[in-house]
Order: structure tokens, then C-alpha cells, then sequence
């Protein structure tokens, strides 16, 4: 008995030693968790108000509208003028590339291409978004380092309640090699 209570008094030393802030609590683990949530609620939420703005005023019609807030969670979301000019990046767009918004803004997506890009996988999809037809294609892309990376893109015209060709928007998923 009397080895078991100087061990347990060692043990417990070492502890406060160690850990000068006390034991670890299950509130510690639940407001580490809570703030990390908090942070991303936060992000979707600037995301779908960036989204209903771009589609109000282009006058996208309620599924298109729908459909772009619904994979928000889904997808890294790419929103691009009718002149492929990148207008909005959604949450995980600069983890993905290593870009920032304010690095992309205005630019064409084909910058993200580079030698390893399927030549004929680019044409197709050329080919399909100039006949404002949507476009499904896994394309060989580059982050901002120069490594590469694969990423599963499906690029729809945004054809507003006018019917006129306003945005395009492109849902993007990296998929692994």
C-alpha cells in the first residue's frame, strides 16, 4: 500500500510538472473542436452570401441559384464572368492551389494548367463550354509550388432569366493520383 501511494504522489508530481495548466478537460477538447466549426460556419457563410450576391446580380435563375449554394460543402466552388475571368473563389480554393483569392481575381482558370494538362482533355472542354454545354473532365492541374494535382471539375454556363450567357460556374473536387 505504501509503494502504491508514493507512486500515485510521483505520478501526480510529474503531472503538475508537466502540465503546469492542469489536466486536460473534456471542455478544452469540445471548445478546440467548437472554435474550429465556428471558424468554417463562418466561411460558408461568407461564401453563400459572395454566391447570392453574384447571382442576384446577374439575374440567375432560382436552380441555378440552388444548386450553387447547395454544393458549397461539396465542392471548391469557382464562379468565372462569361469572359472566363475568375470572379469568386469559394472556401478551400486556397488550400487546393496555394492561391489566394486576391492572386486569382480576374484571371483565366487555365492558369492553374502546365505541361502534364491533357491537351485533348482541354479541347473537349473548350469545345463543350463555347457551345454553352456543361462540361464533367479530370484535368491535371498545378498549384502554386509546382506540384501536381488532379482535380475532378464540372463547369456549368450560368444562362440568366434574360438568356443571356452571364457566368460559369465550376464545382471542384481534388482526387488523389
Amino acid at each position: 500500500m505504501f509503494i502504491h501511494t508514493i507512486f500515485f504522489k510521483f505520478i501526480f508530481m510529474e503531472q503538475e510538472r508537466l502540465n503546469t495548466r492542469g489536466p486536460l478537460l473534456s471542455w478544452d477538447i469540445f471548445c478546440g473542436t467548437y472554435n474550429s466549426l465556428m471558424e468554417d460556419a463562418e466561411k460558408y457563410q461568407q461564401s453563400f452570401k459572395e454566391i447570392k450576391q453574384i447571382a442576384k446580380s446577374n439575374k440567375w435563375g432560382k436552380e441555378q441559384t440552388k444548386e450553387a449554394l447547395e454544393n458549397i460543402h461539396k465542392y471548391v466552388i469557382i464562379i468565372t464572368d462569361q469572359l472566363q475571368q475568375i470572379s469568386f473563389t469559394g472556401k478551400g480554393f486556397q488550400e487546393m492551389t496555394g492561391y489566394t483569392f486576391g492572386e486569382v481575381k480576374g484571371r483565366n482558370p487555365k492558369f492553374l494548367q502546365g505541361e502534364a494538362t491533357n491537351r485533348n482533355s482541354t479541347r473537349v472542354l473548350k469545345e463543350q463550354l463555347n457551345h454553352n454545354e456543361t462540361s464533367e473532365i479530370i484535368l491535371e492541374n498545378y498549384r502554386k509550388n509546382g506540384e501536381l494535382y488532379f482535380c475532378k471539375i464540372i463547369i456549368k454556363p450560368i444562362i440568366n432569366i434574360h438568356q443571356k450567357l452571364v457566368n460559369y460556374i465550376a464545382y471542384e473536387l481534388e482526387i488523389a493520383a
